[in-house]
Parts: structure tokens; C-alpha cells; sequence
């Protein structure tokens, strides 16, 4: 039987911490060797010297137990808890295997300051075409971060989202029919955060604008 292939895995702040105190082809050369340990079964690169190898002794077991839980579809909650931390999709891969060690550097170091310092940096062809590319998907999970944020520690003041308020908010048309079904797995507060960073048009009809959303965010 093949053996179940992630599509994403959860990034801590603890490889965002190793990565800023590392050149760019050092920093290049860890993100390399931690998207192969993620997303595939190939064995990592060795590392080049005794600093680098210090590094990947410090993060493996946690790689490890995320790659566990990610892999029987569990959430990594304890990991989650005790480090800040955001999803690594693996389109973020497939731009990394088209640069070099040093320009993989610069990405992933563009990528943290944008995901936990809430900075840009400016970037060089052409790993500013490639994160520009990945800064809407990035966007995205920050916003749905807040929102998740802000909802835990007001929900019992603040009005809950509703398909009503989705649809004159946004002035959409038509509306969703068997909502208890179709809505499954669907956190509208998510959908109003994706609209409001990417509104639909005046007077789309509401099962198209949440199809959009839908494919988005790979909700099935």
C-alpha cells in the first residue's frame, strides 16, 4: 500500500528561530532538508558541519511528532500550545526545489517575518515572484488566525456570523439550499474573513461565492 503523502504540515517558531541565526545558504539547506522530512520519504541531506547538525538534532523530534499526527489526521494540539505556528503548504515546496540553497534562505526567511512578525522584506528576482506568489495563501491564514483569535476571546459578545449577515454584508444573491448539509466542515467566520480579503462581486449568487471559497481553502 503507498504510504499516505502530507500536503502541508505545521511550521513553529522554533525553525523560524534556528533559520534568523543562519546565513542564507545555511537557512536554504534547513528548510530543504525539513520539507523532505514532511513531504516525503526520501532520506535529508547531511548536514555540512557540526553547527548544522546541532540544529537538526533540535528539531527532529518535533518534526517527527508533527509528521505522526499530520499523518493519522490528527492535530498536533500539545506542539501547537506550547509554539507559535502557522500551516507550510507543500506549493511552498515546489518553489523551493526550483531555487538554489541561498535564494531558498531568503524565501523561507521572507515567509516567517511575513507569518510571525508581521514584516516584508524586499526580495530579489526571483524569489520575489515566488513569494508574491504564496503571500495570498499566506494571507489567508493569517486572517483566519486573527479572526480565530479575536472570536476565542470575545464569542460571547459578539454577534455570531450568520449566512444572513455574509450575504447582505457582501450583497450577494440566491441562497444555499440544504444549509445543514452543505455547510459541514465550514466555519463561516472563515468565510466572512476570505470575503472581506477577497470580495466577490456585487450580486453573485451565494452558492457560487462560497464555491470560490471552498476551492480556495481545499475544503471539500
Amino acid at each position: 500500500m503507498e504510504q499516505k503523502q502530507l500536503t502541508h504540515f505545521t511550521f513553529y517558531d522554533l525553525y523560524w528561530d534556528l533559520i534568523r541565526q543562519s546565513d542564507d545558504g545555511t537557512a536554504g539547506r534547513l528548510i530543504q532538508n525539513i520539507c523532505k522530512y514532511m513531504f516525503t520519504d526520501e532520506p535529508i541531506t547531511e548536514p555540512q558541519d557540526d553547527k548544522e547538525n546541532y540544529f537538526w538534532s533540535n528539531i527532529v523530534d518535533v518534526l517527527y511528532e508533527d509528521k505522526q499526527c499530520e499523518l493519522s489526521g490528527r492535530i498536533p494540539k500539545t506542539l501547537n500550545r506550547k509554539m507559535r505556528h502557522f500551516t507550510f503548504l507543500d506549493t511552498y515546496y515546489k518553489a523551493i526545489k526550483l531555487m538554489t540553497e541561498t535564494e531558498c534562505g531568503q524565501y523561507v526567511k521572507a515567509i516567517c517575518d511575513y507569518m510571525f512578525d508581521g514584516t516584508e522584506r524586499k526580495l530579489k528576482p526571483p524569489v520575489d515572484a515566488y513569494f508574491e506568489l504564496a503571500k495570498r495563501k499566506l494571507f489567508l491564514a493569517r486572517t483566519r488566525k486573527k479572526v480565530g483569535a479575536i472570536g476565542g476571546k470575545t464569542n460571547k459578545h459578539t454577534p455570531s456570523v450568520t449566512l444572513e449577515k455574509i450575504k447582505a454584508d457582501f450583497r450577494l444573491s440566491g441562497d444555499i439550499f440544504n444549509r445543514d448539509e452543505y455547510l459541514k466542515g465550514i466555519d463561516l467566520a472563515h468565510v466572512y474573513a476570505y470575503f472581506k480579503a477577497n470580495p466577490p462581486q456585487e450580486g453573485r449568487n451565494m452558492y457560487r461565492a462560497f464555491e470560490d471559497y471552498k476551492r480556495a481553502n481545499n475544503v471539500q
